[in-house]
This record gives structure tokens, C-alpha cells and sequence, in this order.
């Protein structure tokens, strides 16, 4: 019987890219603070970043309408 050996290693994918760019964005805002609707902005950056989120790009989308 053979097991499943995982791997040991970080593999970076590119949703860890996508990640990666809200978390720029996020910064972005953050050292912007204080124009009108930041605060909703940022609320909406926090959601499309969660794993859940990127697991299921379809729901992206929807956050920012």
C-alpha cells in the first residue's frame, strides 16, 4: 500500500498572486484613508481577499456591485 507523501514546500500559485495584489490595494487604501466611501472600500477589499473568496472567484464579482 502506497501513501500520499505531501509536499514539504510552499507552492506558490497564482492565487496567492491574486492575494497578494488586494493586499497592495488594501495598503494602498489604508495609507489613503479618509476619502469619501474608504471605509466601504475597505470592507469590500477584506472580503474579495478571505480564502473563501478565492477559492470561488465566481463570488468576487458580486463585491464590488
Amino acid at each position: 500500500m502506497t501513501f500520499f507523501t505531501e509536499p514539504t514546500g510552499y507552492e506558490k500559485t497564482i492565487l496567492s498572486d491574486l492575494q497578494g495584489a488586494w493586499g497592495c490595494l488594501r495598503d494602498a487604501v489604508v495609507e489613503q484613508a479618509g476619502f469619501p466611501g474608504w471605509d466601504r472600500m475597505l470592507f469590500h477589499i477584506d472580503e474579495a481577499m478571505s480564502w473563501e473568496t478565492v477559492r470561488h472567484l465566481e463570488r468576487m464579482g458580486p463585491l464590488w456591485y
